[in-house]
């Protein structure tokens, strides 16, 4: 069974979503979590939905300052950590290359990569102090395919499995894994709001298994890539997208 009693972790985005199921998950496993976000309120319901020890705190991943002040915040608290999860993550405008805002762009980079340069950078030292660690850098299946009219968040995720592969590689001796989680359609606050009706109905025609995954199933491959059953697991994406990158079904 998998256990993190006595072992600290910080996620990014724990407001709602795949950050909350994550962060609930954690704590259930025994973990003392470092729950961050803007939306104060969302942690708040995470915290009570989790139980166990969980510590939340009011950060915006855009900014490096933020990012370092959470790790300062968990060894402060905990002294150590052990897991750092690179959840936090926007959609963006739907626009094509050419009618895309700088602004726009810019917004999208800065949240869905920087931030886990930022969080990253601040927390290996840590890990380093303590030991080792695992970072789990949330990717997407768009850090491995591309799709029209979300160019900023496209590119963003092919970085993210790159970021990861570099962080595997440079800190293995150190005993710190870094891995990346590609999901496919996730049934989120997020996806809801970005997506349309029609557009959703589409992401659920093309998935093999008829339907997008929860965000507690994405939950359960992150804790388990972060436990010590996945101990020989760095530097690599892994996929949970009902089958979409499997291919297509054709009609009988």
């Amino acid at each position: 069974m998998i256990d993190f009693t006595d072992k600290v972790v910080i996620i990014s985005g724990a407001a709602s979503g795949i950050g909350r199921s994550t962060a609930v998950k954690f704590a259930k496993l025994g973990a003392k979590v470092l729950a961050t976000d803007i939306n104060m309120d969302g942690l708040a319901q995470t915290a009570t939905l989790a139980g166990g020890e969980v510590t939340t705190l009011d950060v915006d991943v855009s900014d490096e300052n933020d990012c370092q002040k959470a790790v300062d915040v968990a060894m402060d608290t905990y002294g150590r950590v052990d897991v750092l999860c690179n959840n936090a993550g926007i959609g963006g405008v739907n626009a094509r290359v050419g009618d895309m805002k700088t602004a726009d762009w810019k917004k999208v980079i800065d949240v869905n990569l920087n931030s886990l340069f930022y969080f990253s950078r601040a927390a290996l030292p840590a890990m380093q102090s303590t030991g080792g660690g695992v970072i789990v850098n949330l990717a997407s299946i768009d850090g491995h395919i591309g799709m029209s009219r979300f160019s900023h968040y496209i590119s963003a995720k092919h970085a993210v499995v790159g970021l990861t592969k570099c962080i595997a590689l440079e800190y293995a001796v150190d005993n710190i894994r870094c891995v990346s989680v590609a999901p496919g359609f996730v049934e989120t606050p997020m996806t809801a709001e970005d997506l349309s009706e029609e557009q959703r109905g589409l992401m659920n025609a093309i998935i093999p298994m008829g339907r997008g995954s929860s965000p507690e199933e994405v939950a359960n491959l992150i804790a388990w890539l972060a436990s010590s059953e996945a101990s020989y697991i760095t530097g690599s994406s892994h996929v949970i997208d009902g089958g979409i990158l499997a291919g297509f079904v054709l009609p009988e």
